[in-house]
């Protein structure tokens, strides 16, 4: 039996592809999460072979949990599904430990092939991200993140949420001074100077969802 986990944020997209996936011979959907925070231990307590990851959720992205996952126990192969299709989502992803990238404009059969060719060993993208990650390769020394640690990109997206520092500490299990060494880090490596210009830089960077889009 292959045991399969789900992490993303909306209820009925999940939901959705659960009944899919259960109705193919041999899977079994053991376990779901809301965000990222969550998908971290239930992969340790159910030690799964596959789990398919939304990038864009709460509390900890889809980035930030992959890089968590890969030093669990048991390494389950992520399948990526996400509806971003812009260069950095789709080479952070892969190169975080990634071995598909579906869009959620996909069909439900190409999710079925994504998964039936992690479990293979092989690695899978859908046609429309293909492009974006050869972009990306050639773009990689522009981008703005890429000084910043992955403890620095974590306090970044959460701040630039709107969450206060002291709701950041307890998220990350660390100390409010932390966050605030964390930030002035984080401003220095990309000199700018306000939190205007911080979540600027996170929306061009496609680490938080552009409020206008």
């Amino acid at each position: 039996m292959v045991k399969i986990v789900i992490a993303d944020d909306h209820v009925v997209l999940r939901q959705g592809v659960k009944a899919l996936l259960n109705h193919v011979e041999g899977w079994e959907v053991v376990g779901e999460a809301d965000d990222g925070m969550e998908v971290v231990p239930l992969v340790e307590q159910l030690e799964p072979q596959v789990v398919i990851l939304d990038l864009s959720m709460p509390n900890l992205g889809g980035i930030e949990a992959l890089a968590r996952i890969q030093k669990s126990r048991k390494v389950p192969q992520v399948v990526v599904l996400s509806a971003r299709e812009d260069d950095t989502s789709v080479s952070e992803a892969m190169k975080a430990g990634a071995r598909a990238y579906v869009t959620k404009s996909s069909s439900a059969d190409e999710l079925n092939f994504a998964i039936r060719a992690v479990l293979k060993g092989q690695s899978y993208l859908s046609p429309a991200v293909c492009g974006a990650l050869l972009r990306a390769d050639s773009e990689e020394s522009k981008s703005p993140l890429r000084e910043l640690s992955t403890r620095e990109r974590e306090v970044m997206k959460l701040l630039c949420e709107g969450n206060p520092n002291r709701d950041v500490a307890k998220m990350l299990h660390i100390s409010a001074r932390t966050v605030d060494s964390h930030r002035a880090n984080i401003l220095r490596k990309l000199g700018i100077n306000s939190n205007a210009e911080l979540v600027q830089v996170a929306m061009r960077s496609g680490l938080v969802a552009n409020q206008n889009a």
